[in-house]
C-alpha cells in the first residue's frame, strides 16, 4: 500500500539524513523522563504504519473529495515536516528549532485528525497514537533544549 509506503520511507529516508542519531541522543543530557534509544527505532515504524493506514482510510473514503484532499493536505504538510525534524535536530543540533517545528507539526496533526474524524472516525482513532507520541517527543525536545 502507497499509503503505508510513503510515511515508512519518509521516516527511513530522513533517519539517513539525520547522520548518527543514536551517538547524538546519548551525548544530549536527558531529562529523567527520556526512553532509551532503542524505543524510537520500534515506536516511530509503529506509528508511520498507523498514520498511513489512517490515510489510506481517508484516500478510500466516500466522503466529498474535497474533503479528503483539505485532510490528506493537512496529513501531507504535517507528515513533510516530521521529515525535517530529525535532520534538523541529529544533524544540525538545531534543537530549539526542532522544538518549535515539532509544535508545528502537533498543530498541524491536531487538525489532520479532527479532518480524519469528521470523515471516518477509526482514521482518527488510528492518529490517536501518533499525537500522543507527538506531545511526549515535544516535552522532550523542549527538556534537551533546556539541559543542553
Amino acid at each position: 500500500m502507497v499509503s503505508i509506503a510513503i510515511p515508512l520511507l519518509g521516516g527511513f529516508l530522513s533517519s539517513l539524513l539525520s547522520k548518527d542519531m543514536k551517538s547524538v541522543y546519548q551525548s544530549l543530557t536527558l531529562p529523567s523522563f527520556a526512553p532509551p534509544s532503542w524505543v524510537f527505532g520500534v515506536a516511530w515504524p509503529v506509528l508511520y504504519l498507523l498514520i498511513g493506514i489512517a490515510a489510506y482510510l481517508i484516500w478510500t473514503s466516500d466522503a466529498p473529495e474535497a474533503n479528503r484532499i483539505q485532510a490528506l493536505t493537512f496529513y501531507g504538510v504535517q507528515l513533510a515536516l516530521n521529515f525535517l525534524w530529525s535532520p534538523l535536530f541529529f544533524r544540525f543540533g538545531l534543537f530549539q528549532i526542532a522544538f518549535w517545528e515539532l509544535c508545528a507539526i502537533l498543530v498541524l496533526t491536531v487538525i489532520t485528525t479532527a479532518c480524519f474524524g469528521m470523515i471516518r472516525k477509526s482514521a482518527a482513532w488510528l492518529m490517536a497514537p501518533y499525537l500522543l507520541w507527538l506531545a511526549y517527543a515535544a516535552a522532550l525536545n523542549r527538556a534537551v533544549v533546556a539541559l543542553n
